[in-house]
C-alpha cells in the first residue's frame, strides 16, 4: 500500500509539474488530538476494563512541494501518543483509572488538494515510531508507573484531513489549520488497561491506534 501511495503521488506530481510552476512551503506545526488504542481483548471484557479519553499533542517542521494546486508534504513531528482506561476491579481495589504514554515521532507523507489560500484536503500516511512506553494506574494498589517500551513496537496509520490557509495581514507568512484523522490497520502491540501484555490473551488481538485532532501550522512560502 505504502509503494502504491508513494508511485501514485510520484506520477501525480511529475504530470502537474509540466504545466504548473514548482514552489516549496516550510512550516512550524503544533497538533492536539484525542487519542486512542483499541483491542478486541479489552472490548470483550466489559464493564472490568473500558475505554478512556486521552489527549496528546506534538509539534516539530513541515515541508511541501507544490504544484498548482497538488501539494506533496512530508512532516517530522515530535511528543506522544496517549491511550486513556477506565473499569472496576473490586480485587484491586475498585475503580481505577489508567493511562499509557507513548512517546513518539511521527513522519506523515500526504498529498494536499488545493490553492495556495484556502480550502483543502489531505490524505496519505503516517509513520509512528515508538521511542518509549510508559504505564501508569490510579489505584493504590498497583505500581503508579511502569516501563512497558518493550511491549510496543511502530505502527503505520493512515490519514485524512481537511482545513484552510490563510494570509495574515501584509506578513509574509500564512496559518493553516486543519482537522485530521489517523487510523492504523496495523498492530501497535501493547498492554491492557491493567497492564498485562497483551501478547498473553488467547486468542490474541492486535491493537489499532487511532486520533483526530486540529493541526495549526505557520507557513513560509518559497518561489
Amino acid at each position: 500500500m505504502k509503494k502504491l501511495f508513494i508511485s501514485l503521488s510520484i506520477l501525480a506530481c511529475v504530470g502537474a509539474a509540466k504545466a504548473q510552476t514548482i514552489t516549496f512551503d516550510v512550516a512550524a506545526k503544533y497538533a492536539y488530538s484525542a487519542t486512542g488504542m483499541f483491542n478486541k481483548n479489552i472490548s470483550d471484557l466489559g464493564a472490568s476494563q473500558d475505554y478512556d479519553v486521552a489527549f496528546s499533542s506534538n509539534y516539530g517542521l513541515a515541508g511541501t512541494f507544490n504544484f498548482g494546486k497538488i501539494g506533496v508534504g512530508v512532516e517530522y513531528l515530535m511528543g506522544n501518543f496517549k491511550a486513556g482506561y477506565q473499569g472496576e476491579q473490586v480485587v484491586l481495589g475498585g475503580a481505577y483509572t489508567s493511562n499509557v504514554d507513548l512517546k513518539t515521532t511521527q513522519i506523515p507523507v500526504y498529498l494536499r488538494l488545493g490553492g495556495s489560500k484556502g480550502s483543502f484536503g489531505e490524505f496519505g500516511v503516517v509513520m509512528n515510531n515508538v521511542k518509549s512506553a510508559t504505564y501508569t494506574n490510579s489505584n493504590y494498589l498497583i505500581d503508579p508507573s511502569e516501563d512497558v517500551t518493550n511491549q510496543y513496537q511502530n505502527f503505520m496509520g493512515y490519514m485524512i484531513g481537511v482545513g484552510g490557509r490563510f494570509g495574515i495581514l501584509d506578513l509574509p507568512v500564512m496559518v493553516s489549520v486543519s482537522a485530521r484523522f489517523m487510523y492504523s490497520t496495523a498492530d501497535a502491540k501493547g498492554v491492557d488497561a491493567l497492564g498485562t501484555d497483551l501478547d498473553l490473551y488467547n486468542p490474541y488481538s492486535k491493537s489499532n491506534a487511532a486520533s483526530v485532532g486540529l493541526h495549526v501550522g505557520v507557513i513560509y512560502s518559497i518561489d
